[in-house]
């Protein structure tokens, strides 16, 4: 084979591999095909010719779509890798002038309740970076491709690096007004046989006897936004954490049904792939989040003063 045959088969890999790396992120031909700029059936060719070199299934089919197929997920995470630090490294030889976007997941009650509050003095101090906020109902699983850095209390998984943000308080909340005493218990925990089990932990650290405050059946949520929401409409009293009851509490919207404060026993911490540590947006995110979680500033013991 001549050099100009190298050449062009080299080409060709790499164009492949630009194609692919699109497809398994967007998870669509259709998608790949608008974001490069060129045909549905060029971005098929290329991955079939792309599969026939490397000698491996890439894609397979899924219902009336595609999958990508467990070696394809491999090299999809190193392309996007890959492509990462090129880009990384062009902007630094080209200058700065050039916007990065960086892919932010949460959960829906960290993020509102705790991450966004914070959020823009990290924008202010990095103008250069495009954030997307990715919300998910449940902890979002640490993958590359759901994004480029995760807050999540999953646990971590080989491959990712992690900082610790906090250990995840409940406080018991409730409407203020004249009520005192007993309250409809809004529960989140909501399993069949044994609804409230974070109530009646609760109960028993605080020490008190469930029937000295809870008043008619349970109401049940799965969610604490909708638990909180819930307890500010005057439903009940509610166990959800203190980060996301706090401004309520400051605002008086909320009171607090007593002191005690219980671990939910999930922890928070921001994931990222070890192998991206060094691009410009997780650097810059690490910083920030270094600094805002130095000195801690969870909830003071006046906001938490019995109601």
């Amino acid at each position: 084979m001549s050099s100009a045959d190298i050449r062009r088969q080299s080409a060709s890999i790499i164009r492949g591999l630009q194609y692919f790396e699109a497809v398994a992120r967007h998870q669509s031909v259709k998608a790949a095909a608008e974001e490069l700029g060129v045909s549905q059936s060029a971005v098929s060719h290329q991955i079939r010719e792309l599969a026939r070199v490397l000698g491996e299934q890439l894609l397979i089919r899924s219902g009336r779509g595609i999958a990508v197929s467990p070696m394809g997920q491999l090299l999809a995470e190193r392309l996007s890798s890959a492509f990462s630090s090129l880009q990384a490294s062009l902007e630094e030889i080209v200058g700065g002038e050039s916007r990065q976007l960086l892919r932010l997941a949460v959960c829906s009650s960290f993020g509102p309740g705790w991450l966004v509050p914070r959020l823009p003095s990290f924008v202010e101090a990095n103008p250069g970076i495009d954030l997307q906020l990715q919300l998910y109902a449940q902890d979002p699983q640490l993958s590359h491709q759901v994004a480029d850095a995760i807050f999540s209390a999953l646990p971590v998984t080989p491959g990712f690096s992690a900082i610790h943000v906090l250990d995840e308080m409940l406080v018991a909340v409730h409407a203020p007004g004249p009520q005192k005493g007993r309250h409809r218990m809004i529960t989140t925990e909501l399993e069949p046989q044994k609804p409230g089990q974070d109530w009646l932990d609760y109960c028993a650290q605080a020490g008190l006897g469930r029937e000295t405050v809870q008043q008619g059946a349970w109401l049940r949520s799965t969610h604490y936004l909708l638990a909180l929401e819930m307890a500010r409409a005057g439903m009940g009293a509610a166990l959800v954490p203190d980060f996301l009851a706090k401004s309520h509490i400051e605002d008086g919207t909320l009171a607090c049904l007593d002191r005690t404060r219980i671990p939910s026993g999930r922890v928070y911490r921001l994931c990222f792939k070890q192998s991206r540590g060094r691009e410009k947006g997780i650097l810059a995110l690490v910083k920030w989040l270094r600094a805002e979680l130095s000195p801690d500033r969870g909830l003071s013991p006046a906001v938490l003063a019995t109601s």
